[in-house]
């Protein structure tokens, strides 16, 4: 008889890959929730308690995305430091800016602050994907949405709560409590689920498979052992295909950074409360988790240029939304831009890492994607800047949300250009 190839593992109970997805998702719900979309809420009360400009209180809410340069680096970090440590030390830090945040009454300390919050962010969230890679393969795209959801829920949870504890005991008093929970609810489960840090300690394979049984010689090892992708950054930044998304990425985050960073201002120059701009963005958190599960489902299911549609138009159509929400104080336009800009948040991260591994299988995913986020985060920290001066020149959003919508149109352009390129010409 011919011995078999696989090797049949034990019953070993829950993978532990789902472990460390609930674990990402978790600390995600209190790092991006706490510290994005609860941060956007002090945009307003920060303006009126330092009479400080709109460009400058948007710009701290993109100075989050300030430390992007580094993450050119961030493939040979994780090589160097490894992910655990830059996951866990990233939440620390973010905690300990958020609480101190709350010390301080001129802008550039509080400026300063949100720099290092973000570059605490930055080494968490670049290990995401590669994390995610460890323990799965099959469900890569869902892993990913599912990782991501977590960002969102926190959002959805978050702000209004932290909208509540602004309205009756003060900003300040938002910042320490978000700090703590980052400490108490963030860390320790990231801590616990990396104790493990991969499936091969566990005598598994991607998504809990059994291991391939060890061949009989050392040159059966050569042919069957999984050759590592040797593609360089070198490489990666000398393709066509690379920069078509870049400038697709350019359009597509400036519209989403600067509706992200004023959308409570927007709401509440609409007409509405405080309150009301802090459960549109819980609205949009949720609508956000969603977004990013059903665009990691599809695209482990479907060709890349459905989902390429789908993101950028959700997008185009989010932005038309809250432009409409300038000029008039109607509910029906805020749930609509809640729902189609809450979409594309979810699965706008998820789109374009997965049309980038699609597109570089030749290239590690460490490399790839803390390439191109760094092209995403520095777009995002310009973004709440640039708003906000079109804001204080004209002295209302309605030219700020003509360009925005406009981005958006170029970004579908680009997009489905890029979606639509052979992986084999990704040159």
């Amino acid at each position: 008889m011919t011995p078999s190839t696989t090797m049949t593992a034990p019953a070993r109970g829950l993978y532990h890959g789902w472990v460390v997805l609930a674990a990402l998702f978790t600390s995600g719900f209190f790092v991006y929730g706490g510290g994005l979309y609860c941060f956007t809420l002090l945009v307003e009360p920060l303006t009126v308690e330092f009479h400080w400009t709109r460009q400058a209180t948007g710009g701290l809410v993109s100075a989050f995305w300030l430390s992007a340069p580094l993450l050119l680096f961030g493939g040979y970090a994780i090589k160097r430091f490894g992910v655990t440590r830059l996951l866990l030390i990233g939440i620390v830090i973010e905690a300990l800016c958020v609480a101190l945040v709350a010390t301080v009454s001129t802008f550039w300390p509080m400026y300063a602050l949100r720099v290092v919050m973000g570059f605490g962010k930055v080494m968490w969230a670049v290990c995401i994907p590669v994390t995610i890679s460890y323990w799965f393969s099959r469900r890569f795209g869902l892993a990913l949405g599912i990782a991501w959801a977590g960002w969102h829920v926190g959002g959805m949870v978050l702000a209004p709560v932290t909208a509540w504890i602004i309205q009756t005991e003060g900003w300040r008093t938002a910042c320490v409590s978000l700090g703590v929970a980052l400490i108490v609810l963030a860390l320790g489960p990231m801590a616990w689920a990396q104790r493990i840090r991969s499936p091969a300690a566990l005598g598994l394979g991607l998504d809990g498979d059994p291991l391939p049984a060890q061949p009989a010689s050392p040159a059966a090892a050569v042919e069957k052992a999984p050759s590592a992708p040797a593609g360089s950054l070198v490489m990666l930044l000398g393709s066509k295909v690379y920069w078509t998304v870049a400038l697709a990425t350019l359009c597509f985050y400036t519209s989403y950074g600067g509706l992200f960073a004023h959308t409570a201002a927007i709401v509440e120059e609409s007409g509405h409360s405080r309150v009301v701009a802090g459960f549109v963005l819980s609205a949009l958190g949720g609508c956000a988790a969603i977004g990013g599960l059903i665009t990691g489902w599809i695209l482990d299911r479907s060709p890349l240029m459905r989902v390429a549609v789908l993101v950028n138009g959700t997008l185009l159509a989010g932005a038309l939304a809250l432009m409409c929400a300038n000029f008039t104080s109607s509910p029906a336009v805020l749930v609509a831009y809640a729902i189609c800009f809450g979409f594309t948040v979810g699965g706008s991260d998820i789109f374009f890492v997965a049309m980038l591994r699609r597109r570089f299988p030749h290239i590690g995913v460490d490399f790839v994607y803390s390439t191109w986020y760094c092209v995403q985060l520095m777009t995002l920290t310009a973004a709440p800047f640039a708003a906000g001066w079109v804001y204080d020149l004209t002295g209302d959003y309605k030219q700020t949300l003509a360009l925005l919508v406009g981005c958006a149109a170029l970004a579908a352009v680009l997009s489905l250009l890029a979606a639509r390129t052979p992986t084999a010409g990704a040159r």
